[in-house]
């Protein structure tokens, strides 16, 4: 990693808390910085980072940048905050999480993984072959990884810089990778490029900037495999029956799944996934199309021992045969997806919903009332604001309303509910569940908290769900 900005300054980390921020703490670290940092709330994260020695505070002051060399926020924090007004005035450097990332990036070989779903997993799965494969990479993962101490960031001496990059704000555009990874491409954050068209722009001039020495790994199908078209680096296409990586003898199970890994008509060998679903399968093929073109003796056969992104088909437990998952799927392509991997362990599949912003509420309107098809009793919560204000006519009840229309064109009779509190979104699900069935807990909000109180409520239905859970993460939900 590059040192050169870093080295012996102080560095002031707003949103500390958040997975993507947060991922910097250990990078920053390695090269010489010493943090300190801030967030709106507590977390688990923060009281981790405190434990290591980190000053830092609950709250925003214009305080906190006294004395500091850098500020780094993310890119959720607008410019006219007080806090980086207050820096600007006195001097502070400031930088975005993605600008910092970059300084981060500079001389290594970057391996960049974007694209609209499945992206944390994708990295995470590369890093974890390149770990075996003896690089020693750096990995920087937007979620929690039980192998990095909960954290998102490996600290490597290697020369390999993994790192998973967003593309909601366009940021991923100032990464120069060696590697792309583009997973797939939806109408997702279109509000931010305006078209789907010019998302697809985007991605296609980012790739643009890969050296011809350099590889671009595409889907074979969909929007992001036409991305393929006139770049001056290799493309290698994956796919789960075509394309110069493919699959062959998939078996897909309720935990995960076991496929051959076929690279240009040679069998490199039998690969497990440790994910379920086809979507997970195809993730793998990515990854592991990555770790050849790096390492070429990389043995899939490795990827056995790699960990779950956290958030993602977290299994808390089975109580009374029912098992309860926690996923951060909250767009309808990753519902639809997460619903059919779980559907792969037999019995139902019931679900407890945080639909995510407003704005993506109303924009996926249609496709949230058809994801849910193949689920069968239904809970949502409220809307998780993630700061945005709300929108007239977008709510729970209104997706509710709609996803409840076509069950009753279908004549099913499976309960679909929107709920103001927590323990009437448990005891719908409770009431609902019975042994060999699956109850999901999805969202990228704060509804993963209620995962434990669910198995409590599931251990003894009708009894005392435990604890009662206070639903206030970021002041956005009402629960």
């Amino acid at each position: 990693m590059n040192t050169t900005p870093f080295l012996g300054r102080s560095i002031h980390l707003m949103g500390i808390g958040g997975a993507g921020v947060g991922a910097l703490v250990p990078l920053l670290r390695a090269v010489g910085a010493t943090i300190s940092g801030c967030d709106a709330h507590s977390s688990p994260a923060i009281e981790r980072f405190r434990r290591q020695g980190i000053a830092i505070e609950i709250g925003h002051d214009q305080a906190h940048v006294e004395g500091v060399d850098i500020l780094v926020h993310t890119a959720a924090v607008g410019p006219d905050h007080a806090e980086i007004a207050a820096a600007r005035r006195l001097g502070v450097v400031v930088m975005t999480r993605a600008q910092c990332l970059v300084q981060l990036m500079q001389g290594t070989r970057t391996i960049a993984v974007a694209g609209s779903h499945g992206k944390s997993s994708t990295t995470w799965m590369l890093g974890h072959l390149l770990v075996q494969a003896g690089l020693d990479p750096v990995v920087m993962v937007g979620g929690g990884v039980a192998a990095l101490g909960e954290g998102g960031a490996r600290v490597g001496a290697g020369n390999c810089f993994v790192a998973e990059t967003d593309e909601s704000d366009g940021s991923f555009a100032s990464v120069d990778p060696e590697v792309a990874i583009v997973t797939n491409l939806d109408h997702e954050h279109l509000r931010h490029y305006g078209s789907f068209d010019a998302l697809l722009a985007a991605f296609r001039g980012w790739l643009m900037k890969i050296p011809a020495h350099g590889l671009a790994i595409l889907p074979v199908s969909g929007a992001a495999a036409t991305l393929a078209a006139g770049l001056r680096c290799r493309v290698l296409h994956c796919g789960l029956d075509t394309g110069e990586v493919h699959a062959e003898n998939l078996e897909l199970g309720g935990e995960g799944s076991f496929l051959h890994v076929n690279m240009s008509g040679i069998d490199i060998g039998l690969m497990p996934v440790p994910l379920p679903g086809v979507h997970m399968a195809l993730n793998a093929l990515m990854a592991i199309t990555a770790a050849r073109w790096l390492a070429p003796d990389c043995d899939p056969g490795t990827l056995a021992g790699c960990d779950r992104v956290a958030r993602r088909f977290t299994v808390h437990g089975v109580a009374q045969g029912v098992r309860v998952v926690e996923d951060y799927g909250h767009h309808p392509t990753e519902i639809r997806a997460t619903i059919a991997a779980a559907r792969l362990a037999g019995g139902r599949v019931h679900v407890l919903f945080q639909p995510h912003r407003y704005s993506r509420t109303i924009d996926c309107f249609g496709d949230f009332a058809t994801a849910f098809d193949q689920a069968a009793a239904v809970v949502v919560a409220p809307i998780y604001a993630a700061s945005e204000a709300p929108i007239a006519g977008v709510s729970a009840a209104a997706l509710v309303a709609a996803i409840a229309e076509r069950r009753t064109l279908a004549g099913e009779a499976q309960p679909v509910v929107a709920v103001a509190e927590a323990a009437a979104g448990i005891a719908t699900l409770v009431a609902a569940a019975r042994s060999g069935d699956t109850c999901l807990v999805l969202g990228a909000g704060d509804i993963g908290r209620l995962a434990p109180a669910l198995l409590r409520a599931l251990t003894a239905p009708g009894g005392e769900a435990g604890a009662p859970v206070v639903m206030a993460a970021r002041g956005d939900s009402t629960w």
